[in-house]
């Protein structure tokens, strides 16, 4: 019987996490690096959730600071997929040619593939945890709770999920990078314009209807959306679309990612 070539490629998850033990070993002395995307959301928590936030009124019952939380936890899902998935990876590639000498072992380009997202994964769970820890001694201290709904317990879990959607994203776009500078542009007409839109600071139906439409074709819009019906308790079945969304976008993108990686590292 003949094995299908794809089922030949998938990857073995053992294998992949030796990607993950590497990249914790490189880490093993620089563990500040690793922080220190963490700490972008949550100065945008206290410097416009709790500073601007004073001057701007409830919206759809929750305070300012209880709106844009879990969109800033979505955005540290986000961060931590970039710093990984883009210039780490990118590095790996294109300078260090440090996945030439792994295929000198039994991983394969899909194993490599697969640990690179862990990695990515582990990352942006991290940041996501944190981020709650933050929310939580933050509602405490102040007296405002900004968690409001008993659902938020399952906001880290989801975030997880958030974190594997942008990790498997990443890990494609960078797939396409030639060079360094191609960067920019993915951080400046991708990244941005989704982390300013996608209802982080405010209501998407405050945009026009056409635009409204295109703001639902993005992931982080998704991931916010899901996350803000947890922390905030208002729960209803478009959860399933919001996560099935970014599911969908994640596995296609995976998917892109390693073909692409066969073709760059087996010539």
């Amino acid at each position: 019987m003949v094995s299908s070539p794809y089922v030949a490629q998938l990857p073995s998850p053992r294998r992949a996490w030796r990607m993950v033990q590497r990249n914790l070993l490189v880490y093993k002395h620089g563990w500040l690096i690793i922080f220190s995307g963490f700490f972008e959301p949550v100065f945008y928590l206290l410097g416009l959730g709790i500073g601007l936030g004073g001057m701007i009124p409830d919206l759809g019952g929750v305070s300012y600071i209880a709106f844009v939380a879990p969109g800033l936890l979505a955005s540290s899902c986000l961060n931590g997929a970039i710093t990984d998935g883009f210039f780490n990876i990118f590095f790996k590639l294109h300078f260090q040619k440090t996945y030439d000498g792994i295929l000198a072992t039994p991983m394969r380009v899909s194993d490599i593939a697969l640990g690179e997202t862990m990695w990515a994964l582990a990352r942006g769970s991290l940041y996501a945890a944190g981020f709650l820890l933050v929310l939580l001694v933050l509602g405490a201290a102040t007296g405002t709770p900004i968690l409001l709904s008993p659902w938020a317990v399952a906001a880290l879990p989801a975030a997880i999920l958030v974190a594997a959607s942008f990790s498997a994203t990443a890990l494609c776009v960078t797939s396409f990078a030639k060079k360094v500078q191609d960067f920019d542009l993915v951080m400046g007409l991708l990244v941005m314009p989704m982390f300013l839109f996608a209802g982080i600071f405010f209501p998407v139906t405050q945009l026009p209807v056409a635009l409204q439409w295109a703001v639902t074709l993005i992931p982080l819009y998704h991931a916010v959306a899901a996350l803000r019906q947890l922390t905030t308790g208002a729960v209803s079945t478009t959860i399933l679309l919001h996560f099935g969304y970014l599911v969908v976008v994640g596995g296609i993108a995976f998917a892109i990612a390693m073909r692409r990686l066969d073709r760059a590292l087996i010539r």
